[in-house]
């Protein structure tokens, strides 16, 4: 058991530990800190396993045989490891959620920057983000993303007129065109 190859279980561990990393560095600020310690907990797990049963195998002679001839399954797992921390590096899930989302973001911010009063606009999904905390801001609008930052919280700004008017509790960082980083600070 300890000299074979991994199985689907460990796969499949590995590629779980890799979606939910992917899914929190999605999220603007990094995504929330409870995802994100699953996500690593659950890959520490399978390096140690990974790395315990490759060891074994280098070990005995009888597992030598056996790395030979199932290396496509020992690889696996560090393939996917290397693709999640370089996917993770280059900055592509957040580039690819965000470009995947932008129109239907834009589209809602016209609508919540166009209302002339303040209006309650209850906790919705808008492309691939689950929004909360929206409002119109000097001629545009600004929204939270639910489930990001630890205490910090993470969202966009669109304003088409130039930089959102800064507060004493919040930030922005300029992203691209109209679109800009919203961090409301603890």
């Amino acid at each position: 058991m300890l000299i074979g190859p991994p199985g689907w279980v460990l796969h499949s561990l590995v590629a779980l530990a890799g979606l939910i990393i992917l899914n929190d560095y999605s999220l603007p600020g990094g995504g929330g800190f409870i995802g994100l310690l699953l996500g690593l907990a659950i890959a520490l797990c399978t390096v140690i396993v990974w790395t315990a049963r490759f060891g074994v195998g280098l070990l005995r002679s009888d597992g030598r045989p056996r790395l030979r001839r199932h290396w496509p399954r020992w690889l696996t797992a560090p393939i996917m490891g290397v693709a999640v921390i370089g996917l993770v590096y280059f900055d592509v899930p957040s580039t690819a959620r965000f470009a995947l989302s932008e129109s239907s973001l834009e589209d809602f911010a016209r609508t919540v920057a166009s209302q002339a009063e303040e209006t309650e606009i209850g906790d919705t999904w808008v492309g691939l983000y689950p929004l909360t905390s929206i409002e119109p801001n000097e001629g545009g609008a600004r929204f939270l993303v639910s489930g990001t930052g630890f205490l910090d919280q993470y969202g966009f700004a669109w304003s088409p007129k130039g930089p959102p008017p800064e507060e004493s509790h919040t930030g922005y960082t300029h992203m691209d065109g109209p679109w800009y980083l919203w961090v409301s600070k603890f």
